[in-house]
């Protein structure tokens, strides 16, 4: 009798097994294996042109069924991109269950709201820059402060986002330079206080109040565009909504990091997340490329204008001031600044691709522009549904599709196509 109850028993448990083992691999089929290495998502600077990384990241954010805080570990940005970065990464509300910005979120904010972030400034004086950053509860500092909450901390974000279901992501940053830390004449200006290269991020604001900036306040000084917006003035204290911080004046990361993947990758090993380059996986998302202002006419812009030497002969008012032919033939301001700006991304684009003989898995997605659609400040509502158009058309071309796809394997961590 006793062995046949236990050969019964024995019988039940096979069973069970057996169904536990197939309900296990059918839920298997349905369950998407992310990568177990660390994700960097490095957004580029580029204005309303942001509208483009947030189409991309939509598209990923619906192909994998998630929000970018539960795929990527490292987050950053610079200018647009560091907004959008913040946008992905901070809590709508005060609460310690709400949630950040979907990327479809903030591509309805690029698609409808660019008039809040760019209000043209009607100075009194000359030389202004040609947006405010605040006036009359209007321009991107009330923006920005309405968007991502004027009390909401660095640190108080990262601990919101960390503790919500899913939440894969450790670290979170936008660039910066700093041009003077008091606003007057600085005697021995020390690195990193009173000028350079400066990062608001998660970490350093989780272990020093002195980092602890405001969200808004990040987001502001990453995209403080020179002769776009005013120098941002952050930190100190002094009046609301502004942080306890160290005071700080600074100007958009893209004046040294358009492109900011190296910071990513920098972090990565700084806040200990890897020890070796083979461990990572880098999605670099530009703001498209206009191919005429990465070089300038050289001939033809003598011709137009005869006190412009020929040859390349010339000063500081032809490469910053005057509308000077780029290589298509196209007029354009500011040649040395749009050529500067191309350069830093490409150069780190071509470095990052060096880096891959030695491990690291990195992708880019950059689009091609025309001469009107890569304005940074070009608000109308026919470039903005142009944008729109050209991210989709090239999503949708072979080229596209494989970089597309390229990243959603990279991030699943398969192989690449």
């Amino acid at each position: 009798m006793k062995n046949a109850v236990f050969s019964f028993l024995m019988l039940l448990m096979i069973l069970a097994n057996g169904c536990e083992s197939n309900v296990y691999k059918t839920e298997a089929k349905h369950t998407v294996a992310f990568n177990e290495k660390t994700i960097i998502l490095s957004l580029d600077g580029g204005g309303i042109k942001g509208i483009i990384p947030a189409i991309i990241l939509d598209s990923i954010e619906t192909r994998l069924g998630k929000k970018s805080y539960q795929l990527f570990d490292i987050i950053g940005g610079t200018s647009t991109g560091g907004i959008i970065a913040l946008g992905l990464t901070t809590p709508k509300e005060l609460n310690n269950d709400s949630l950040p910005y979907s990327a479809h979120d903030l591509l309805e904010m690029y698609s409808t709201q660019g008039q809040e972030l760019f209000v043209p400034q009607d100075c009194a004086v000359m030389h202004c820059a040609k947006y405010y950053s605040s006036h009359e509860g209007k321009g991107i500092e009330p923006y920005l402060q309405k968007k991502l909450n004027p009390e909401l901390s660095l640190s108080n974000a990262k601990r919101i986002i960390s503790q919500l279901p899913g939440s894969r992501v450790k670290q979170v940053f936008t660039t910066t330079y700093i041009v003077n830390s008091r606003g007057y004449s600085v005697e021995k200006p020390v690195l990193g206080r009173d000028y350079g290269p400066y990062l608001f991020n998660w970490f350093d604001a989780t272990l020093k109040k002195d980092d602890d900036y405001h969200v808004w306040e990040a987001a502001r000084g990453t995209s403080a565009a020179p002769t776009y917006f005013p120098i941002a003035h952050l930190g100190g204290g002094h009046s609301r909504p502004n942080s306890a911080a160290l005071e700080k004046w600074v100007v958009d990361g893209g004046m040294m990091s358009n492109n900011p993947s190296v910071w990513g990758l920098a972090e990565a090993f700084r806040t200990s997340l890897v020890s070796k380059v083979e461990d990572i996986v880098v999605i670099s998302i530009g703001t498209g490329i206009y191919a005429g202002n990465a070089g300038v006419g050289i001939q033809n812009n003598h011709t137009k204008w005869d006190d412009i030497p020929k040859n390349g002969n010339w000063n500081y008012y032809p490469w910053l001031v005057s509308k000077m032919y780029n290589l298509e033939g196209e007029e354009s301001d500011g040649t040395v600044l749009n050529i500067i700006l191309d350069a830093v991304q490409m150069a780190s684009n071509s470095q990052f691709r060096s880096l891959q003989k030695s491990g690291l898995d990195y992708h880019r997605i950059e689009i091609p522009l025309t001469f009107h659609q890569s304005k940074m400040d070009n608000i109308t509502p026919s470039n903005i549904q142009s944008l729109i158009d050209s991210t989709r058309s090239y999503l949708n071309s072979p080229q596209g599709k494989i970089a597309f796809d390229n990243i959603i394997v990279a991030i699943k961590g398969e192989s690449s196509l």
